[in-house]
């Protein structure tokens, strides 16, 4: 499915230089500097020990998280499957344009998927690719990318992995029609789409 639920990647966080807080309380309050130290060093102390203690319960959680991502793993037989895909296609969707797309197999590893501005499928705009690598099929559309849970014969489903937020599956209905649903949270509620997608010959 084209990028239309990317989220924007989070800004890189940058420790910031140091303000010079020690040498500012020195001159404030005058120039009995070793009392005004050891209340630094204390301070300094306490926040390393919660920044210590936040890392020990953060950690178990974030490997939790990790561990319970699906490791599905492919071999060369499945991507294939979905060579019902071949072809052009115009997907429609409530309140939204019409847009148009065309899949590709390169060979039984890669789908090109190639993105147009109008059903002349003459300008394109961008593109995508699903492909197998070392077990795992992964979809990739700008900097997004995504990984496959399930491919075979009634479609696939896919869970964000880098620079997305959106789930995404193809269901299968007929040699000329199938169906893409799109669901989002990045906003804190889950949005759903429907897009019915419609061979051109």
């Amino acid at each position: 499915m084209r990028a239309r639920t990317h989220a924007r990647p989070w800004p890189a966080w940058e420790p910031t230089r140091s303000s010079g807080v020690e040498h500012r309380i020195m001159r404030i309050l005058g120039s009995s500097t070793e009392p005004i130290n050891a209340v630094v060093r204390n301070s300094l102390r306490g926040l390393l020990a919660v920044a210590v203690m936040g890392s020990a319960f953060s950690a178990p959680a974030a490997a939790q998280s990790q561990r319970a991502l699906p490791r599905a793993r492919f071999s060369a037989a499945d991507l294939p499957k979905l060579r019902w895909l071949e072809g052009r296609w115009r997907g429609s969707g409530p309140g939204e344009a019409p847009f148009y797309e065309t899949y590709h197999f390169v060979n039984d590893s890669t789908l090109e998927i190639t993105y147009y501005a109008d059903s002349t499928f003459a300008r394109p705009t961008g593109n995508g690719r699903v492909y197998l690598s070392v077990g795992r099929i992964y979809h990739t559309t700008g900097p997004g990318q995504w990984g496959a849970t399930k491919v075979d014969e009634t479609g696939a489903y896919f869970i964000p992995e880098r620079n997305a937020t959106n789930t995404f599956n193809w269901t299968y209905e007929s040699a000329d029609a199938w169906t893409s649903i799109v669901r989002s949270s990045a906003t804190g509620q889950e949005r759903v789409r429907v897009y019915n997608m419609r061979r051109i010959r």
